[in-house]
């Protein structure tokens, strides 16, 4: 596939359904797509270090030696790797391994267009000289997601995942603090008391503009494993509703 000034994905060894799926999809983000089996291949496809991103399917040992090797040419030190993980692979070592390497773990269980999303962004920044700092964080990934929701006072949520929620309230908390969100808009006619996710404050910041004063990070505690389903189900079939999100806290 020739490459285009728009930039291009190179997936390392996709199964076959991956690769067909985003050969498919590429046009409509505005990126080519190649697929490299051995070393050989991939440093064919990745003919001009400005315009590639990598995306791997696993960290194994070969993988591990062949973004080594990569990140040792002359050109390629801040080639951007991501990486699709199964959810349930994504544990505190594989966080700090993926640290380690300065790949960037994207959870299987994303939405699509958050995935190509993330890979044209990691392009557009490498291709200006812009060299981003991977720190891989959550074993939970959050959808960046704006929904009303009840928390005796108004709130609106900023990302969400089946761990935990981060939203803007008036609502003054404190580190530890315990309380209750009902995400009505997202799960629906679900019966209120699956509805409702019991949290713990883990993280406060104060906002500058805006109409809520604070953003809250809480991690979901004692919540059923229906409603928890109920929501992995829904986050699997929206899309974000902001297209480069970044973390408020």
């Amino acid at each position: 596939m020739l490459l285009t000034r728009s930039g291009k994905v190179v997936m390392l060894r996709p199964p076959s359904e991956q690769f067909q799926n985003a050969k498919a999809r590429c046009e409509r983000y505005g990126m080519g797509v190649d697929a490299a089996h051995s070393v050989d291949e991939l440093e064919r496809a990745l003919d001009d270090p400005g315009y590639c991103v990598l995306l791997a399917f696993d960290i194994s040992p070969a993988t591990r030696k062949t973004i080594t090797h990569l990140r040792g040419r002359r050109g390629w030190k801040a080639l951007p790797v991501l990486v699709v993980l199964p959810d349930e692979q994504i544990n505190d070592r594989m966080l700090a391994l993926a640290n380690k390497l300065q790949v960037e773990l994207l959870p299987s269980s994303w939405p699509e267009g958050r995935v190509w999303l993330k890979l044209c962004e990691a392009q557009r920044l490498f291709q200006i000289g812009r060299r981003r700092g991977i720190i891989n964080r959550r074993k939970h990934f959050r959808l960046p997601l704006k929904a009303k929701a009840t928390l005796i006072a108004s709130a609106e949520t900023v990302d969400i995942s089946v761990g935990g929620v981060c939203f803007l309230t008036n609502r003054h908390f404190h580190l530890g603090d315990r309380g209750r969100i009902d995400i009505r808009s997202l799960l629906g006619d679900m019966d209120e008391e699956e509805r409702g996710f019991e949290f713990e404050v883990v993280s406060l910041k104060l906002k500058k503009d805006g109409p809520y004063r604070f953003a809250v990070g809480a991690k979901f505690i004692d919540v059923s494993e229906d409603a928890l389903i109920r929501l992995k189900q829904a986050l699997e079939v929206i899309e974000p509703t902001m297209d480069n999100a970044s973390d408020p806290l």
